[in-house]
């Protein structure tokens, strides 16, 4: 009976009654449902690439290069309308086509990633990368400048301090900033760009410092959410140890996602729930990060596109662009060396095996092709003990196959042509130069390749203690160091403390050859049998025994 009468009760309401129903129902219950899936909704997805010198891409163009980029972005953008799209630094330098253009063909190609051509792309942004500034000089500022000025996007750079001149800085642009938000997925998303100190601010000649990256970070980071930043990712061109120890010492006050460059190879590293991601080298794979939130945490899922033309169809406008610029960089360089049309393509030797010179193998381990280069380095000097060239200065990014060698392949190898010395070395120096070729191992370009010398690593101990079994080597023959100083030959630039070699810094070298790519064209030139150097375990890897070579477990030693 009270149920009936309860029934009949709520039947009583008055037309009034049910519309006032109805309008709170409207007013609070529809927008909780919809803030609910908005939520739900609330995603900011992040294309990512880094260390990009190719526009063309590797593997006989069929991997890597901008036009398969701007296809990616156009596929990801059908879905993700607001994509972000980062460059993690390292683009104007160095490459073949930018001792022509300077880096100018570089940013042409980077403002028609968006599909539009003169409009200023607000959700692309990149950061400086070591290679940036190449062009150290003091009037190269205006170079530098002009290139910021020339792109449809947004540069970061929180960390750099450049050099003032009659009161302003002497490298400024409008499309330069230390930091921005942006609005993508319906999150508020921060961004601040950090650089490398890996080129010490003192041999460029407008920049005064590279500040501290970690204070940089924690200020900027929290500056960021102060206006309002839901989101704050950190674009950086910094060594991964370094990224490492931003989230690390910074936890909570630091930034929610480190997008970097700087190793060539991808990296996914976790720390305390936030984390540090990389591509490899040349577009040849691309970031792809969605970050969803989640409360006020953003929840990161991430994976990589490997950029092949099996897969994805290059960009035909892009392309075309690609192809133009090529075309008339050959004939500016034929000109310019007074050699016929099409001189790049010119066969200047062969070759019996794949050359090795992929960026992920001669950053990291001993190859044939590092052994070859180093080989005809120590016999340039007579009484020679051993020959030292970084691995950084060998810049071709691609497997050679059997057959012809042409002349581009060359002169994209020695990008950096080398003047080599003769210098005396201790036991003990050379110990040190060991130690440093196998820190970082993760494939950066301070790693050697060498000659005369073989060596054991285990890039798992302590600083100090990774290299031991140090002998010298000379065709499948140990002997024991002797007692003397040893006779070197390397290149000026590590004989300078580049690439951190400062223990070669002191020492006075002899000049021995005034250009390496000179010497190896001709000996290209002048031999007729094809060249076949092998891996023959100078560098013996102790993670990597089952799969590489390792001399001492090949030959008995004194």
């Amino acid at each position: 009976m009270n149920m009936l009468n309860k029934s009949s009760s709520f039947t009583k309401w008055s037309v009034s009654d049910w519309l006032l129903a109805l309008f709170f129902f409207a007013f609070l219950v529809i927008p909780i449902l919809a803030c609910a899936q908005d939520q739900a909704k609330r995603e900011v997805v992040v294309l990512a690439i880094n260390d990009v010198y190719r526009i063309e891409g590797v593997k006989g163009r069929q991997e890597g290069g901008l036009a398969l980029v701007r296809t990616l972005r156009r596929q990801l953008e059908s879905q993700h309308p607001d994509l972000l799209f980062l460059h993690a630094g390292d683009f104007l330098f160095p490459s073949l086509v930018s001792e022509w253009t300077q880096g100018a063909h570089m940013i042409e190609m980077m403002n028609d990633l968006d599909g539009v051509t003169g409009t200023f792309d607000p959700r692309m942004f990149v950061v400086f990368g070591n290679h940036e500034f190449d062009r150290s000089k003091r009037k190269d500022s205006a170079l530098l400048q002009a290139r910021m000025e020339q792109s449809e996007f947004q540069w970061l750079g929180a960390n750099i301090r450049f050099s003032q001149k009659g009161g302003q800085p002497m490298v400024a642009s409008r499309n330069l900033q230390a930091s921005k938000i942006v609005e993508s997925g319906g999150i508020r998303v921060g961004l601040f760009g950090l650089t490398t100190d890996r080129k010490s601010a003192h041999t460029i000649a407008y920049v005064d410092e590279f500040l501290d990256p970690i204070t940089v970070a924690d200020a900027q980071t929290r500056r960021l959410r102060a206006q309002g930043a839901e989101v704050v990712i950190a674009l950086t061109h910094l060594s991964i140890d370094r990224d490492r120890e931003i989230l690390e010492r910074l936890g909570d006050r630091g930034p929610d996602l480190i997008i970097g460059g700087h190793e060539h190879q991808r990296h996914h590293v976790e720390v305390n729930g936030r984390w540090i991601l990389k591509a490899d080298a040349d577009a040849r794979t691309a970031t792809v990060a969605h970050l969803r939130m989640i409360g006020k945490k953003p929840f990161i899922t991430f994976g990589y596109r490997f950029l092949d033309r099996d897969d994805l169809t290059p960009d035909p406008t892009m392309q075309r662009q690609v192809d133009q610029i090529l075309t008339k960089h050959e004939e500016w360089f034929c000109l310019k060396n007074q050699e016929k049309s099409g001189c790049l393509q010119r066969t200047i030797g062969k070759t019996a095996v794949p050359l090795n010179g992929e960026e992920l193998e001669i950053r990291r381990y001993e190859t044939n092709l590092g052994n070859w280069v180093a080989d005809i380095i120590r016999e340039i000097v007579p009484d020679a003990d051993l020959a030292l060239i970084n691995a950084g200065s060998l810049r071709v990014n691609q497997m050679i196959p059997p057959g012809p060698i042409t002349r581009r392949q060359l002169e994209e190898l020695m990008y950096y042509d080398s003047e080599l010395v003769r210098v005396e070395i201790t036991t003990k120096q050379l110990d040190a130069i060991l130690e440093r070729a196998t820190e970082d191992w993760v494939g950066q370009g301070h790693w050697l390749q060498i000659s005369g010398v073989a060596f054991q690593h285990e890039p798992r101990n302590p600083e100090g203690h990774r290299v031991d079994k140090i002998k010298l080597f000379n065709k499948g023959t140990f002997n024991d160091l002797p007692n003397r100083n040893l006779i070197l030959v390397t290149n000026t630039f590590l004989l300078n403390g580049g690439d951190g070699y400062h223990m070669l810094r002191p020492l006075e070298g002899t000049l021995v050859l005034n250009s390496l790519k000179t010497h190896l064209l001709d000996i290209l030139v002048r031999r007729e049998e094809p060249i076949h150097p092998n891996v023959d375990g100078r560098i013996c890897n102790l993670l990597e025994l089952r799969k590489r070579p390792c001399a001492f477990n090949m030959a008995s030693t004194p």
